[in-house]
């Protein structure tokens, strides 16, 4: 009972709380499931009558598919032979060379026989791992707690009970004009989002709910035949009615709310004006009227959908649909810009075709393909789930969800077609009308990549599973023998020798991992915060003594070193300031910063700031005896690393004023009138130009002539940039 109260709450809390979207909302939600999973080890374990313990594994469709891809995250983590690496991907290969130190990397022979991973920054990926095992421990662990016909409905209408709760404060908070997600103001103070930031995830949860609203609603009506003699002719007292509308005997009642329910949700659905969402949720309720008209015994239920469709509808005239309807009008330009995205997605994938740039590192690549159209934005999702999965799995991955997935489908239908029991035939259609309804949504937006609406995917396929597998009691319709009714699931039995304990220790090892790594997430993004958190406001450029503890929480995210050398960076030209310039601490100051600015390089190397810091710190090393011969020819390994990971990068031209001042200074360092000094200037002007692009300027900003006026003198170096 424990156990299932866990994850029930889990879903419920990372719905509530902004959609599980940031640190510590997730981070309790992720720890209540794998309590949960930790919990249920032990029913894991069947004593046999004769003494003999052994280990029972439930079989289901998805098992192959969370297998399977477990093994791939773990693939894009494993460092490879250069051999290998270089025939799965050879993009990762060149990301693996240049998160090298620059300074070391001038010996070719320093990149010989050394091996890297597949994903470029292992940081997102060990996080992706974490999640499918939480989403996998929550499909397996709510499938083993669902094992009656009294949990399946509990399950049900607790979902019911939040998607209604969700909608009614979405649109309480919308037309009161309060404007205010629990604590945090809304920017979007016309349409309609619940506890979610964005109204299409919000519009995502509202899908999910109306297709389960209405496999309830079929799902509860019987035959008048099979109802007992005089049932629905009885008089009762008010109390009895209450106590039956609560206990399941008020049938007719408890159906009606369903009903409603779904409407309540159609009504948020349509307010709040996601055209993707109310799209997707039309095709998937026109699925499941072809599942129910594909059985002649529940055709009429099909009834159910316009019968919410219209309450929706008739609310939704009388709120207004105004806002709707104009934003429908602007569909096409949105599409365009999100096709925009979606191409350049794919530009990363065709970059790393096989195996992906690596679970989560999107928004780290993204940059180097970005358009200027986007030059406002830091492009964290491509707003096409199918591009961006693309992209970070490659076509390995693909394939691997794409016959995971094709197996469930193809499992299911055919156990639902093998089915005639109405509750099962009913309540079995909602997990494909939920994942019509997210697949066709993710076309244009990134609902799976919300916690919250895929761990409720989840639990609705939990209990989509379990309905089908329900042995129906023939003996009476009362509430006594429904809820007697269990669920029947295949199983895999292993003695309790070797293999048996191997199985349960790697399951409570995997626990126990995801346990560890995201507590300790949570604690380094508590004293340093690198994602986005903005509903608590957390400190972006916080002090050098809480990055420090940050890092010592999690050594793996490159973003810890990176703002640790620019917390030092920032006293040491404070230091700098002062009217008696701390030179010698100038100086000491250099060896700290390179070691961190190497160390977040080595963690992530797709970052092309961290590569023009760099570059900048080994030029400062002018008291090296060994200045013009190592440390400047390592700062211009990273200028040109730092131009290749940073593309056009739209969203940063003081990245490409930063390399061009750079290219200034080498020119100058290499004797003007030289040719590999005109051949550096070159590079210096394209940057310059490029910066000035991306501003939309006619003339370089007044520093930036400055800077070069200092190294030259004469104007023909200013009149080359124009």
């Amino acid at each position: 009972m424990i156990p299932f109260v866990l994850y029930l709450a889990s879903v419920f809390f990372g719905v509530l709380f902004f959609g599980a979207i940031h640190t510590w909302s997730y981070t309790l939600v992720f720890l209540g499931v794998l309590a949960a999973g930790l919990l249920q080890l032990r029913s894991w374990v069947l004593r046999e009558p004769g003494g003999a313990a052994s280990l029972r594994w439930i079989k289901t469709d998805l098992t192959p598919l969370f297998f399977l891809f477990l093994a791939f995250l773990v693939l894009q983590m494993v460092p490879l032979p250069p051999g290998l690496l270089l025939f799965l991907s050879p993009e990762a290969k060149i990301n693996g060379d240049m998160s090298m130190p620059a300074a070391s990397s001038l010996d070719p022979a320093v990149l010989k026989g050394q091996w890297y991973t597949l994903a470029a920054y292992l940081y997102p990926v060990r996080m992706s791992l974490v999640r499918w095992i939480v989403y996998g421990l929550l499909f397996f662990g709510l499938t083993r707690c669902l094992d009656s016909r009294k949990r399946i409905d509990a399950a049900v209408v607790a979902i019911l009970v939040l998607g209604v709760v969700d909608a009614l404060y979405g649109i309480m908070q919308t037309y009161s004009g309060y404007g205010h997600i629990w604590w945090f103001k809304n920017l979007d103070t016309r349409s309609v989002s619940g506890t979610y930031l964005n109204r299409n995830h919000f519009a995502g949860l509202m899908a999910m709910g109306i297709a389960l609203a209405i496999a309830y609603a079929a799902a509860m009506a019987r035959p008048e035949e099979n109802l007992g003699s005089g049932s629905r002719h009885r008089r009762h007292s008010l109390k009895r009615r209450f106590l039956e509308f609560f206990s399941g005997d008020g049938r007719q009642t408890r159906r009606f709310l369903v009903i409603f329910a779904g409407g309540v949700m159609g009504l948020a659905m349509i307010l709040s004006a996601s055209r993707g969402g109310i799209i997707a949720t039309a095709i998937a309720l026109l699925l499941m009227g072809l599942f129910f008209h594909s059985r002649r015994s529940e055709r009429r239920k099909g009834r159910i959908i316009l019968i919410i469709f219209a309450i929706a509808f008739l609310y939704g005239l009388y709120a207004g649909l105004d806002y709707t309807i104009q934003r429908f009008e602007q569909f096409e330009p949105a599409m365009k810009d999100r096709q925009i995205m979606a191409r350049k997605a794919l530009d990363i994938f065709r970059d790393y075709r096989l195996t992906g740039v690596g679970l989560g590192d999107f928004r780290y690549a993204s940059g180097r393909f970005q358009e200027d159209v986007h030059k406002n934005l830091t492009i964290d999702y491509a707003h096409n789930d199918y591009a961006q999965f693309l992209a970070e799995a490659g076509g390995l991955g693909a394939l691997l969800l794409a016959a995971g997935l094709g197996w469930y489908i193809l499992r299911t239908f055919r156990l639902w077609r093998g089915r005639s029991d109405p509750f099962a035939v009913c309540l079995g259609a909602a997990p494909f009308a939920a994942l019509a309804a997210l697949a066709i949504h993710s076309w244009s937006d990134y609902n799976l990549h919300r916690p919250a609406n895929v761990m409720l995917l989840i639990a609705i396929l939990a209990i989509g599973n379990a309905a089908l597998r329900l042995e129906v009691s023939r003996r009476s319709e009362h509430r006594e023998a429904r809820h007697r009714e269990r669920v029947h699931y295949g199983e895999r039995r292993f003695p309790l020798r070797w293999r048996g304990l191997a199985l349960i220790l790697c399951a409570a090892g995997m626990i126990i991992w995801s346990g560890v790594w995201t507590v300790r997430h949570f604690m380094a993004e508590l004293w340093c915060n690198t994602e986005q958190n903005i509903t608590l406001n957390l400190d972006q450029n916080p002090p050098a003594e809480k990055v420090r503890w940050a890092m010592g929480w999690d050594q793996a995210n490159a973003g810890y070193p990176f703002l640790l050398s620019q917390a030092l960076m920032n006293e040491r030209d404070r230091l700098m300031q002062q009217p008696e310039p701390d030179t010698e601490g100038w100086r000491r100051s250099h060896g700290t910063i390179i070691t961190l600015l190497e160390r977040a390089i080595r963690l992530n190397p797709l970052n092309a700031e961290y590569h023009v810091r760099l570059g900048w710190e080994y030029s400062y090393l002018w008291d090296r005896p060994d200045h013009l011969t190592r440390w400047l020819p390592a700062g211009d390994l990273c200028m040109d690393r730092a131009a290749w990971f940073a593309g056009d990068w739209p969203q940063n031209p003081r990245l490409q004023y930063d390399m061009g001042n750079y290219w200034t200074m080498r020119a100058k360092t290499l004797g003007i009138g030289s040719p590999r000094s005109e051949a550096v200037w070159t590079k210096a002007v394209w940057h310059f130009r490029k910066g000035m692009e991306l501003e939309k300027r006619k003339s370089l900003p007044d520093h930036i002539k400055a800077f070069i006026m200092t190294f030259f003198s004469d104007p023909e170096h200013l009149q080359d940039v124009q």
